[in-house]
């Protein structure tokens, strides 16, 4: 995700809330007036992450027959706290609320308040221990998952780098890394799945790097930190977003460093432009899509009002051209995971599509 580092406080309480009204639906989802409205907090639609996410969840509420309303936040979680307080002043009774923590540890008494007013959906990072007793369901991004597709994907690269006769700096190839912001729960669980993918088969890991993000903070902390890892010789790199690549592979060029002849690239999601893959710079990205992510959210809620209740743990959804038919008298699981899959290269660019996205509508705003 390109997670666009500003702390804007207190944008929210203005002009923050987005209203998607819509008329009843033929699923029958909601027979009371408070049954049809939903309310989500989540991240600024400035965001391409956001943007795309904010509207497939819109476009899942109209055709379920919901009203949504959503609140946005830059980046912020006293931002998201205040958002919270304002909406449960309000007296507002929805029938489900989609939330996304921006910091999960902080958002603790978020959620368990707004628990009181109605059942929660949490969405992009999953609940902790201290979350979960007020959390109904989890919705979203299989974070594990996506930092396994990376792992695979960096075993590729190092693989098409010794078939093209490339000499590696060490034995198992060096590997810098540039994660989300330290402690961030989804980096650290993208580095699990990443860490899981490559154990059998490790990379030399030259060191790791906190809070590249995007293209900006990519540029800027890849000039301060490249310098000192260039003698050390660098095989490969594993960034945390592919907004945040396309700022290192700036700052490397200016190095003297050609990502995709003197080092390969493997990022977890591709929010933002796929020039970089689709001209060799990047090796391969994931596709994290936002929009499915937005509209699994809505019908995990959907489906929790219409059952009120959840079966089995986890529900991992596969990769398909179409988007499965929502059966509303169908439970959701605890953890219900969005489909998620790699993109190798201009061919595999080319030929990706999820529930109907091609990867440059997955990874740019639709």
């Amino acid at each position: 995700m390109r997670l666009k580092r500003k702390l804007t406080i207190g944008v929210g309480l203005t002009a923050l809330a987005l209203v998607t009204g819509a008329c009843a639906s033929s699923n029958g989802a909601g027979t009371t007036s408070a049954r049809k409205d939903l309310v989500m907090f989540t991240i600024t639609g400035s965001n391409v992450y956001g943007a795309n996410q904010i509207k497939g969840a819109q476009e899942e509420a109209k055709e379920l027959g919901y009203n949504l309303k959503v609140f946005q936040n830059s980046f912020s979680q006293p931002e998201q706290d205040q958002q919270v307080q304002q909406y449960l002043a309000s007296g507002a009774k929805p029938a489900a609320v989609i939330f996304w923590p921006w910091i999960a540890d902080a958002a603790v008494n978020d959620v368990r308040q707004l628990s009181q007013v109605a059942p929660v959906i949490q969405i992009t990072q999953e609940p902790n221990a201290q979350s979960w007793p007020y959390v109904k369901a989890y919705s979203g991004a299989n974070q594990v998952l996506i930092g396994q597709t990376a792992g695979q994907m960096m075993l590729e690269a190092r693989k098409a780098a010794r078939s093209e006769g490339v000499k590696l700096h060490s034995a198992e190839g060096n590997l810098l890394v540039f994660q989300h912001p330290e402690g961030e729960k989804t980096g650290v669980e993208r580095w699990k799945g990443f860490t899981q993918a490559t154990q059998s088969d490790q990379f030399n890991v030259l060191g790791t790097v906190y809070g590249a993000n995007d293209p900006d903070t990519g540029y800027k902390i890849g000039s301060e930190v490249i310098p000192k890892y260039i003698s050390k010789g660098i095989d490969f790199l594993y960034v945390s977003n592919q907004q945040a690549a396309n700022g290192i592979i700036r700052a490397l060029k200016e190095n003297r460093l050609q990502p995709g002849r003197d080092l390969k690239i493997v990022s977890s999601d591709c929010s933002g432009s796929l020039d970089a893959v689709k001209n060799g710079e990047t090796f391969g990205t994931g596709l994290q899509p936002a929009a499915i992510e937005g509209r699994l959210a809505v019908i995990t809620a959907a489906k929790y009002i219409a059952t009120g209740k959840t079966v089995g743990d986890v529900k991992q959804l596969d990769v398909t051209r179409n988007q499965p038919k929502v059966d509303l008298n169908s439970p959701p699981a605890k953890f219900n995971y969005m489909p998620h899959a790699p993109a190798t290269g201009k061919q595999g660019v080319a030929d990706a599509n999820i529930w109907g996205y091609t990867a440059d509508q997955i990874c740019a705003s639709n």
